[in-house]
């Protein structure tokens, strides 16, 4: 039989193979009826043998009229066949034997049924025994695996001349495998027996008795198993191959089998014999040996040609092929006369920047027919890997990510010689080599660059000695056209001739990139601070300088960590924060690398406590840009923030000095409020820090009878919290043990120390920042100006907000920034009274953040318990309210509104500050009524604001009608906000905070469809307690950062000390 199969043709002479054993599953109960033994399983048939396979003879030719086809012409069986097999095609002759069938699975014997009951005694007899199970079904026989039969023979004639033909060739002459042996079935398991009848017992006036009851059935025995032995079926021997080769006098030979050339070992070297196999060489293969492990020799006359095995990146010499021995006998090995080679191809296309060219091959070799088969050999070698690199490799140049106008800087990088060889141009090789320099966009000066190429540097290596490292040095400086905060690149590329042209080229190429920073200035009398790094988006910097420089009209700073390693500022040589104390820091979030270091965030380099100093001052603190992935690490800084707890023993602070004393936690209480806020002082260096830190205060407390010192200072400090939290909800203290509390102590005391107050402004946003809409504008999206408005002095907003009052669109700088000393920056030469103009985009924004502010300050001050009754005065209520008494304070004397469409900002203010202050529903109207005098926090809190409300609504309107109707679109702005915070409810906003319905609003203002934004003064929302244990964990935190702080900061010193401006720079080359 002959078919076709892929690329295979096949004359096909097998067996058939043997059927399987017959089985028997018939669908019967699994177990007998009642009373009635289980049922034998049948065993299983028996499998039949394959049949043999029928012998194949053939005879294989030439024709000189069809070149390329292998001609194979039946025999015997066959006679009057033809087969012509192309170059991809092969012949598979297949006389295998037929497979033995497997042997069966006997049937499972059929479970015994159960033993009926017996029946239950009575008054007249005894009850029944349960009658026995029945007997479990025997197995049925498993069945052996039949045998397999005998491959059948394939007979070959071919003349001496025509063995090449035997390539296209395969064989299969396997016998048939026996088939595998059945399972005997299992045998059934015994019935249970019957159940024995129940006893009966009687009674009848004074006579009584009994009848006993039947025992239990035995259960039925199990059935028998098959015991005989089974086997698998034999597997038959194979047929065989003979090969008849007629030789030119006529004289013939038989042969067991073809012949099988495969190649045994090869050598690879690299043309210079550097070690390296580099592109634009050849490799050298030699001291090639093959065998044959065949059953007959290679052909006598027909030739055998190697060559190398092209690739990607191999490219043969096809002119230079060597030539494999003649008649190679069966079992011989030989050696190979000659070399092969093949060229490395150069690279075709540009790698990554930066990865030098590693590329692994495999390297192979094909042996051919290359007369008139023109056949490959197949299975002839499995190869070996060649590695492709240059000997020339560079490493990532150290340089700074960000560079200043005016600074020179040097930058260095190293050339690794990784061959055995010199390079250079003063090298025996004579293979130049050396490193470029280039500045495409012409932002630096390069000083050793040349005239006739400013752009560029050359630094050409006269010997890179074998296995050695040179280290190259550069200048540059950043011309003063460059604009700030831009990108410069420079790209380095490591250059060596070609070695067979000569001609130089670039072999691995390295590009820097560089923000181009101007240098911080400390503004007289700043505004604000813009806190960058060297990864900061260019376009963020620019966007926001475009807000407040053109279109806030105010001063900004701008301070770059990747200038300086750390908060230290160049002015003032102590934290550049400081500085501006009172006003807005704006820090852009965003992760940098550290000086070629590892991955940080602005927050770790910042001091934690320092910060909480200038928090307590008024310095709003805005994080800007903040990763998804690193929310939680900036989290965790602000907590430490909150409440910072520096050790001042030394000097009355941290519990061992004198400090305030008040003779009880009641009385600390009531002194700390009547104190107000704690007066902190910037720190400076004619201050002590106990000055800087202002001074704790400490109540004293005794042992409990039933507890030591320490556990009644920590109750007493857990105490202390909570009614610190319900006298001053707004301000918040840490109360811990002296550290005089000790575990022999029978008297200690506490210390109270306050922290960041809850009104203090210390945001973070999250995402954001794109590019500018439309585009080359510079124009900043209104989501991120409103967070960076937002953050401006809360004093300022207010001021700037009742001065635009009453304009429509755009307010002239000038009148918003009225009684604000210091915020105006006026384009130099311009006039003091320049009509510059503030958007109305910008007073909607400082509007919506006062609205936040507000209604923040209510909701926290009126939300915290007890109820009843208030522990704060009623005349002390809006004194604890620094924003809303702020706010209300600043109301303009002279009236401003002259119609209700002048009023919107100020309507949506007040409205919903009239929605915080009032009942958000008909119950809480209720229970705010009859517990007013009660002295419900809230309820007392509303009349005021109320008034409060109304005598701004008056102030602001020049007539009384236009107050009436400025007064009632402040109450349907106050119905619209509580039913926004009402329907707040079920996104998971608070039941009565304003912030869930005020992020909807700040989204519609932005056009933005969700607000991520984080209070960071919110995660510890009220005063706490410590034992000395977290007081200690506390601190040392706080140290671990600030050594860790101090390492990088060393580190950053150390760099920019040898790369900027340094004193011997100049352009080195040297070994190392």
């Amino acid at each position: 039989m002959t078919m076709a199969q892929g690329n295979f043709k096949i004359i096909d002479t097998s067996g058939q193979d043997g059927n399987p054993a017959v089985e028997f599953f018939n669908r019967r109960p699994a177990e007998a009826f009642a009373g009635c033994n289980g049922i034998h399983g049948r065993s299983a048939g028996s499998a039949t043998a394959g049949t043999p396979g029928s012998d194949i003879r053939i005879r294989v030719g030439y024709s000189d009229a069809e070149p390329g086809l292998v001609q194979v012409t039946g025999e015997g069986a066959h006679t009057g066949r033809l087969w012509k097999i192309d170059r991809g095609e092969q012949l598979l002759l297949k006389a295998s034997g037929g497979k033995g069938g497997n042997g069966g699975r006997g049937e499972n014997g059929q479970a015994g049924g159960p033993g009926r009951p017996g029946r239950d005694a009575s008054k007249y007899r005894a009850g029944e025994d349960g009658e026995d199970g029945g007997r479990g079904g025997d197995a049925g026989a498993g069945s052996d695996g039949a045998d397999g039969a005998p491959g059948g023979n394939v007979y070959l004639t071919v003349h001496d001349d025509d063995t090449d033909l035997l390539l296209p060739l395969a064989y299969n002459v396997s016998g048939g495998q026996g088939g595998l042996s059945g399972d005997h079935g299992m045998p059934g398991e015994g019935g249970r027996g019957g159940r024995g009848g129940d006893s009966y017992a009687w009674s009848h006036g004074d006579r009584s008795g009994s009848m006993p009851g039947g025992r239990n059935g035995d259960n039925g025995p199990a059935g028998n198993p098959a015991s005989r032995y089974l086997s698998a079926g034999r597997s038959a021997p194979h047929g065989s191959v003979q090969i008849r080769v007629i030789r030119g006098d006529l004289s013939e030979a038989t042969y067991p089998g073809p012949y099988t050339l495969e190649l045994v070992h090869f050598d690879v070297v690299d043309e210079n014999h550097d070690g390296i196999n580099e592109p634009g060489e050849h490799v050298l293969v030699h001291n090639i040996r093959v065998r044959n492990r065949g059953g007959m020799p290679t052909p006598s006359t027909r030739s055998i040609q190697l060559l190398i095995q092209g690739t990607q990146w191999l490219d043969p010499v096809m002119t230079e092929p060597v030539q494999v021995p003649f008649s190679i006998q069966a079992g011989q090995e030989v050696t190979v006369p000659g070399v092969l080679r093949a060229l490395i191809r150069n690279e075709w296309t540009e790698k990554p920047v930066g990865t030098p060219l590693r590329v692994q091959q495999t390297l192979s070799l094909v042996a051919v027919f290359n007369e008139r088969l023109n056949r490959p050999i197949p299975n002839f070698s499995a190869g070996v890997p060649l590695n492709i690199r240059y000997p020339l490799s560079l490493d990532a140049p150290t340089y700074l990510d960000c560079v200043a106008k005016g600074d020179k800087v040097r930058f260095k990088w190293a050339v690794h010689n990784d061959s055995s060889l010199a390079y250079g141009s003063d090298t025996q090789l004579r293979r130049a080599c050396g490193t470029k320099l280039s500045d495409p966009q012409r932002f630096f000066a390069l000083t050793y660059a040349t005239a006739e190429q400013p752009d560029e540097a050359v630094d050409e290596l006269d010997e890179a000695e074998p296995f050695s490292i040179v280290t190259i040095e550069q200048e540059f400086s950043v011309n003063d056209h460059v604009m700030e905060f831009s990108d410069g690149f420079l790209t380095l590329e490591l250059l060596l001739a070609d070695p067979r042209t000569g001609q130089m080229r670039s072999i691995q190429k390295h590009q820097m990139r560089m923000q181009i920073s101007g240098v911080y200035h400390l503004s007289p009398d700043p505004s604000v601070l813009l806190v960058v790094n060297a990864s900061t988006p260019n376009h963020a910097i620019h966007q926001i300088i475009e807000l407040l420089r053109n279109r806030l009209h105010t001063k900004l700073d701008i301070f770059n960590l990747g200038l300086t390693g750390s908060y230290e500022s160049p002015v003032t040589k102590r934290n550049v924060l400081a500085s501006y104390t009172g006003r807005t820091v704006v820090v852009f979030a965003n992760a940098f690398t550290y000086f070629g270091g590892e991955v940080r965030n602005p927050w770790d380099l910042l001091d934690a406590w320092e910060t909480a100093l200038l928090l307590k001052q008024g310095t709003s603190l805005l994080f800007a840009n903040v990763a998804d992935t690193c929310l939680q690490s900036l989290q965790d800084w602000a907590r430490q923030a909150t409440f910072p707890l520096p050790d001042l023993s030394s000097g009355g602070g941290g519990g061992g000095g004198d400090g305030q004393v008040a003779p009880s936690a009641k009385a600390a209480a009531v002194a700390l409020r009547q104190a107000g806020p704690a007066a902190v002082a910037t720190p400076s260096e004619s201050e002590s820090e106990s000055e800087s830190w202002g001074v704790p205060l400490r109540y004293p407390v005794s042992a409990s009878l039933f507890g030591g010192i320490e556990s009644a200072a920590v109750g007493s400090a857990t105490a202390a919290a909570k009614t610190l939290t319900k006298q001053m909800p707004l301000r918040r203290f840490v109360a811990f043990p002296g550290p005089e509390v000790e575990a022999k102590a029978k008297a200690g005391t506490v210390v109270v120390f306050e922290g960041v107050p809850r009104t203090a402004k210390m945001l973070a946003t999250v995402g954001y920042f794109g590019p500018s809409s439309p585009p080359n504008t510079n124009r900043i999206a209104d989501y991120d100006m409103y967070f960076i408005l937002s953050c401006l002095p809360f004093a300022l907003r207010a001021r700037m907000f009742w001065n635009a009052v009453g304009r429509l669109a755009s307010c002239e700088a000038s009148v918003l920034y009225a009684g604000v000393e210091g915020y105006l920056d006026l384009p130099m030469h311009a006039a003091p009274d320049s009509l510059l103009a503030v958007d109305d985009k910008v007073l909607q924004a400082i509007g919506l953040s006062l609205q936040f502010d507000l209604c923040d300050e209510i909701y926290c001050f009126t939300g915290t318990r007890p109820r009843f009754p208030d522990p704060i005065p009623v005349p002390e209520k809006l004194a604890q309210m620094p924003l809303t008494s702020l706010f209300f304070s600043l109301v303009p004397q002279l009236p401003q509104v002259t119609d209700v469409a002048q009023a919107q900002r100020l309507v949506s203010a007040l409205g919903a500050v009239h929605a915080l202050a009032n009942p958000l529903s008909f119950w809480q109207w209720v229970k705010g009524s009859f517990s007013c005098c009660c002295g419900n926090r809230k309820g007392q809190l509303t009349a005021k604001l109320n008034e409060q409300i109304l005598l701004a609504v008056d102030r602001a309107c020049a007539a009384p009608d236009v107050a009436a109707a400025v007064r009632q679109a402040v109450m349907q702005r106050s119905v619209q906000v509580k039913a926004g915070i009402r329907a707040s409810r079920g996104g998971g906003g608070s039941h009565k905070s304003f912030d869930r319905f005020g992020q909807t609003e700040v989204a519609a203002f932005a056009s933005v469809s969700g607000v991520m934004v984080h209070d960071l003064t919110a995660l510890q929302p009220v005063s706490t307690s410590m034992n000395k244990t977290q007081v200690d964990q506390h601190r040392h935190n706080h140290w671990a950062k600030q050594h860790m702080v101090g390492t990088l900061k060393t580190h950053a010193e150390t760099q920019l000390k040898e790369m900027v401006n340094a004193e011997d720079a100049g352009d080195t080359e040297g070994a190392h």
